[in-house]
């Protein structure tokens, strides 16, 4: 085959895939259920706290397991396809537009309405120290300074007022993966023609799925922790494996997961490349993939509650144990949702098109609803906590979705011009 004829292969029915509207409609509903949570856990940092749950501790470790990687792996597998036709710019622009855009939207009006949040929730509910004038110029001079290393813990960051993009670091990360993207693509356009497949589908096999999850599951553990031991080694202020780095306040990342996101975007752009479903070598043996889920689960769950109980030197052991079986959790969960939905999901309705269009919108908007919801209940005590983020989850989803479909789709330049309206107004009347 010529490399002309490579240039000339469509793979229509790779392009758009139904069940990865789905999925992707699936992992962001998970990001909403897992940000609804995060009130409900044994956290200082969160700026509404209430009530813990271990039911729902679980539920937030679960999420936070796998979506991320997730959401970069189905960015990866579409970069090719939107990029062929387009001049470097011409896909630049338009990821700018439809990435930065917002990102910046929610940057400047949304993210500094938090640490108010924190302040308020830390006054008993009664007044805020400060104005939001105030934080917002705080905050904003902040992040003018373009720091670049490592970012204080959490609580720290809350309680000084610092930049942290929070949600909006996907965001962010993945714009810059683009922009990476872009640049190898200028310069080895050939890595990213589709290659030469055979036109007989190969069968699904026990074997080559296991060589799957063992090889991501162990290229992603390996990979990681070189990178926290690297971060440790360089920054011995640093005592918490999960800490965030900041490159100029534009990209913010944990740099535990930095390496784990690199991959599965790239391994999106390879499963493109090489026609993995066209082939049938993806989504692999669907009973195999419960079955390695099912054991990595157990494994998962119990390093998770031996971390929590231990100290000292047995509590960075279990750390290592839990880590190793977090990365084959994100695999072999991921594996699971991409054979479940080939198998149940691989079609679409109006319903799931309507759902998947507006995912993104539901992704940028939902984080204020999460707090308005988690403020509203909190005064509540009566009220059980698995109940509260029941109704959380379900409003915020609700709201968010609702919020997304009818007026940040269809009305985009009118909700900017309101969102500027409102920080006006919090800007003049929110004051001690």
């Amino acid at each position: 085959m010529t490399q002309n004829d490579m240039k000339n292969i469509q793979t229509p029915k790779e392009s758009r895939l139904g069940f990865f509207d789905n999925l992707r409609t699936f992992f962001v509903f998970g990001v909403v259920l897992q940000h609804a949570g995060m009130a409900y856990l044994w956290s200082d940092w969160w700026p509404v706290t209430d009530n813990a749950s271990i039911i729902i501790a679980c539920l937030v470790a679960f999420f936070d397991a796998f979506l991320m990687p997730a959401l970069f792996y189905i960015a990866g597998f579409f970069v090719v396809s939107s990029i062929r036709g387009k001049s470097i710019s011409q896909f630049l622009q338009g990821k700018a537009k439809r990435l930065l855009a917002p990102w910046l939207i929610c940057i400047l009006f949304i993210c500094p309405i938090l640490p108010l949040i924190y302040h308020y929730t830390r006054n008993g509910f009664m007044l805020i120290s400060t104005s939001y004038w105030n934080i917002w110029l705080k905050v904003m001079g902040n992040a003018v300074r373009f720091d670049i290393g490592m970012m204080p813990p959490m609580d720290q960051v809350m309680q000084t007022d610092l930049f942290y993009q929070r949600y909006m670091w996907f965001i962010g990360l993945l714009a810059a993966f683009f922009v990476i993207f872009s640049l190898v693509y200028r310069i080895k356009k050939e890595w990213f023609l589709p290659g030469e497949y055979s036109l007989i589908q190969a069968r699904p096999t026990v074997s080559c799925t296991l060589k799957m999850a063992l090889g991501i599951g162990g290229i992603t553990f390996l990979g990681s922790t070189c990178l926290i031991g690297l971060m440790f080694y360089l920054c011995p202020q640093v005592s918490e494996p999960e800490s965030w780095f900041t490159f100029g306040n534009v990209i913010q990342f944990r740099v535990s997961r930095i390496f784990l996101h690199a991959v599965y975007f790239i391994l999106g752009i390879i499963t493109y490349q090489k026609s993995c479903f066209l082939r049938k070598i993806l989504p692999g043996h669907h009973v195999t993939w419960i079955a390695l889920f099912s054991f990595v689960f157990i494994g998962f769950y119990a390093s998770l509650f031996l971390l929590r109980m231990a100290s000292g030197d047995i509590e960075k052991l279990y750390g290592l144990i839990h880590w190793f079986f977090l990365n084959f959790f994100t695999a072999t969960a991921l594996g699971l949702c991409i054979s479940t939905a080939c198998k149940y999901l691989n079609r679409q309705t109006p319903w799931s098109r309507t759902l998947a269009a507006n995912s993104y919108y539901l992704y940028l908007s939902h984080y204020l609803f999460v707090f308005i919801f988690q403020l509203l209940f909190v005064q509540f005590t009566q009220i059980p906590v698995v109940l509260k983020y029941t109704m959380t989850a379900t409003l915020s989803l609700f709201t968010a979705s609702f919020f997304s479909r009818y007026l940040i789709r269809p009305y985009p330049k009118m909700i900017i011009a309101s969102t500027g309206v409102i920080f006006l107004l919090m800007a003049i009347f929110i004051h001690p």
